[in-house]
């Protein structure tokens, strides 16, 4: 049966038995010029129109294992449908195996008309707009003058802390094309990649790409690097700028994890960016790094005002702060302390949490700045630096 209207597009709900959600569905589709057919599980594949339906929702039963093959063989067919996964299990574990198997949103049953209306805006009304809007947010590159600085642990984490200060939904990218260290920060095992868009058959737009990102807990999206190393040789800097720019669009903010060699998509990553965090140590090596890393951003004519000069003290070194202020050209935008925290973090694959620790308290104050929320004036930089550099070591 379908609920029919004057439609700018169709919902397919698929529940094993007759869902009892139909009032909610047929309110929520209204609100966005969509129609609402119904069918079981097995039957989605007999009314999916190729080239047309786009967009999915499935009730989940009791069988955890039935539901992921649905969602798991739905979108390995047809990967640019967007999933809607319902369910009554309302399970952490649960809920990431469903966003693994290809879902991009779980909701919880029995259905809240105000968060099926928040899915069905990521999907079709930013879909819409996209075309008559400027782009608003804002891409923020991380790199690591070197390997080993944390640079990882600082864009998986600032991507949350600026979802949690702004109260936004943020997108976070791995770039690191062979590495794919973010999803294991999150231990994820994500079914699509950036590999996704550089083979997908067609147009690559909002709509597809919603089907590569994986939903965690936190209002983060991931869009995560290729699963098999040999599959990094498939994305090029074309997709990089054509993921970015879309992300742009649908986020208010976009964190870019990018690997210490700098590549075609690194550089496509630079260009796109708004604000590039450079981080390094105190150690002659990593200033030397920075120093270079610096000097190419200018050849590539990317701004000087657009990149930022971000210490950390993962790693003690010799070089006093205000000589490598000298030698970067840059001031101290901000200071990453040690902490023991971002070990545990990481090996339990969970973004930072608890207790306020040096660390958080420097990653939420960044975030802030970037924001522009909060005492951002010069004084209050100092007062920073006061707190984690001893008399005589600041600028």
């Amino acid at each position: 049966m379908t609920y029919e209207s004057k439609s700018a597009g169709r919902l397919l709900w698929a529940a094993a038995s007759p869902t009892t959600e139909r009032e909610v569905l047929e309110s929520a589709v209204r609100a966005f010029n969509l129609t609402v057919r119904y069918c079981t599980p097995s039957e989605l594949a007999a009314f999916l129109r190729p080239g047309g339906d786009r967009l999915v929702g499935i009730e989940l039963g009791d069988d955890s294992n039935v539901s992921l093959a649905v969602i798991r063989e739905l979108h390995v067919r047809m990967p640019a449908v967007t999933i809607i996964a319902a369910s009554k299990n309302a399970d952490v574990d649960f809920m990431r195996a469903v966003l693994q198997a290809g879902a991009s949103d779980l909701l919880a049953l029995p259905l809240s008309l105000h968060e099926l209306h928040k899915a069905l805006l990521r999907v079709t009304q930013l879909a819409a707009n996209s075309a008559v809007r400027e782009p608003s947010g804002q891409v923020i590159a991380v790199y690591g003058a070197r390997g080993g600085l944390g640079a990882t642990t600082l864009a998986v984490n600032l991507a949350f802390k600026l979802a949690a200060a702004t109260k936004s939904e943020t997108a976070l990218v791995d770039l690191d094309l062979q590495r794919g260290d973010v999803t294991a920060f999150l231990n994820l095992v994500p079914v699509h990649s950036l590999a996704t868009i550089a083979t997908a058959p067609g147009e690559v737009d909002e709509i597809f790409l919603a089907s590569t990102v994986i939903r965690y807990p936190g209002d983060v999206s991931i869009l995560a690097a290729p699963a098999a190393m040999e599959e990094a040789e498939l994305v090029s800097d074309r997709e990089v700028g054509i993921a970015l720019r879309l992300l742009r669009s649908q986020f208010r903010y976009t964190i870019v994890d990018t690997p210490r060699v700098i590549t075609a998509p690194v550089a496509a990553a630079f260009e796109e960016a708004d604000r590039i965090l450079v981080l390094t140590d105190l150690s002659v090596p990593s200033i030397r790094a920075a120093h270079r890393a610096f000097e190419l951003l200018t050849r590539l004519e990317i701004s000087f005002d657009r990149a930022e000069f971000v210490i950390t003290q993962i790693v003690n070194g010799p070089v006093e702060l205000r000589k490598a202020v000298q030698v970067v050209g840059k001031e101290a935008f901000a200071i990453i302390p040690r902490d023991d925290a971002a070990r545990a973090a990481m090996n339990d694959g969970v973004p930072l949490n608890g207790r306020p620790t040096r660390l958080t308290l420097a990653i939420d104050e960044l975030a802030c700045r970037i924001a522009g929320l909060g005492d951002t004036r010069p004084g209050s930089r100092r007062n920073l630096l006061k707190r984690f550099f001893p008399k005589g070591a600041r600028p």
